[in-house]
């Protein structure tokens, strides 16, 4: 048996509101009951979308899983103050097992917020050989560990990579459509800062690696007590297997923290990849308000964000002004806005299992023509 143990920074901020007040929580979600359901549903089989951790793997890679959790330390944060990360991944792993040049090498040293997501596996091969510091400068070392087995190890933990990361993003899409956001733009970063590390634990010794992502990153607000996170990841389980543009644009605009006019964009290629193709603004206008509003006060308002949206989307890919979003407060405004109005369209989908019936569900006239069979008068 192995264990992966994926070090990176977070900005999800897990929080209780007490009668003392509000406070920073740690917080741990087990995901090992999906491992089931998705070796059910056959998640080898599913188109990648990802730039990252492609790595190709089978059934049986996904049944070498025993668990998999995501553990969210929020409690005692900045762990770049006083070196108190170290004391957090001594919690994980030995100290003195990983050099400090590695360490420090992954960026963990600056993460504000750490998230370690844990993976046991089983596995027939050894582990790498780790080289110091003083032996990677030494070629005939490096040319040591270029063996066929070595080859076979890090292909296996390149599959456990490429599936834990699927189980990260089913869990962040859950916890976007959870919790919807304020404007949070005062959390953009000035620069894209991927931070991580892996450790792989076994009998034999412990293998690490600098390994950054920034899956994690994107800041949400975590409310303990106003959230149905098991029921939407039950739900959404069930259809996660399949490719479904609309989820892998919508992650892709959100993810990291360093936000600037492309995830924008992104954002607005989400909403027309809910529509079919021949379908124009006027229609993505006026069909989405009609899908989200419980009543005429807010479907003007979100008719307002998209009929912007699209203002911005134009004048950027048409070869207008390329807005620095962080230098816009109405750019960043409808960001969260227009995020917000894609969860709530993920949710009328969800919701009416049009998922479970179509991996590509559009919003066309033949569905509106079945919302109102006997006329909207009628």
């Amino acid at each position: 048996m192995k264990k992966l143990l994926w070090f990176t920074e977070t900005n999800i901020n897990h929080t209780i509101n007490s009668g003392a007040g509000i406070s920073f929580k740690d917080k741990t979600t087990d995901l090992t009951k999906y491992i089931k359901t998705f070796t059910e549903l056959k998640l080898w089989e599913k188109e990648n979308y990802r730039n990252e951790y492609t790595e190709s793997f089978e059934e049986k890679n996904l049944n070498q899983l025993k668990s998999i959790k995501i553990h969210l330390h929020s409690q005692g944060y900045p762990f770049s103050s006083w070196h108190s990360y170290e004391k957090l991944v001594e919690s994980y792993i030995e100290k003195g097992q990983i050099e400090k040049e590695k360490l420090l090498s992954s960026g963990i040293s600056e993460a504000s917020k750490i998230a370690v997501v844990e993976v046991d596996y089983e596995s027939d091969l050894d582990s790498i050989k780790n080289l110091t510091y003083e032996e990677e400068k030494d070629s005939e070392k490096i040319y040591e560990l270029l063996t066929k087995e070595n080859h076979s190890i890090w292909r296996e933990q390149n599959m456990i990579k490429n599936i834990t990361c699927e189980f990260i993003q089913f869990f962040t899409f859950n916890l976007h459509l959870n919790f919807l956001t304020r404007d949070y733009g005062f959390n953009f970063i000035q620069k894209a800062k991927p931070v991580g590390f892996i450790a792989v634990i076994s009998e034999q010794a412990v293998y690490y690696e600098t390994d950054t992502t920034d899956l994690l990153a994107h800041y949400i607000l975590w409310e303990e007590g106003y959230e149905v996170l098991t029921q939407h990841m039950d739900i959404t389980s069930e259809f996660w297997c399949k490719y479904i543009s609309s989820i892998h644009l919508f992650l892709d605009a959100l993810k990291g923290n360093h936000i600037t006019s492309s995830n924008f964009i992104k954002l607005v290629f989400t909403l027309e990849s809910f529509f079919s193709r021949s379908s124009s603004n006027d229609f993505m206008t006026l069909v989405s308000p009609l899908l989200i509003s419980s009543n005429i006060k807010e479907m003007k308002n979100y008719r307002e964000i998209i009929k912007k949206s699209f203002n911005y989307r134009n004048d950027i890919v048409h070869g207008g002004k390329v807005h620095n979003i962080k230098k816009n407060d109405e750019m960043i405004k409808l960001f969260f806005e227009l995020k917000n109005i894609i969860s709530r369209i993920f949710a009328y989908l969800i919701n009416n299992k049009l998922y479970l019936k179509n991996s590509n569900p559009k919003l066309n006239h033949e569905l509106i023509f079945n919302l109102f069979p006997k006329g909207i008068n009628g």
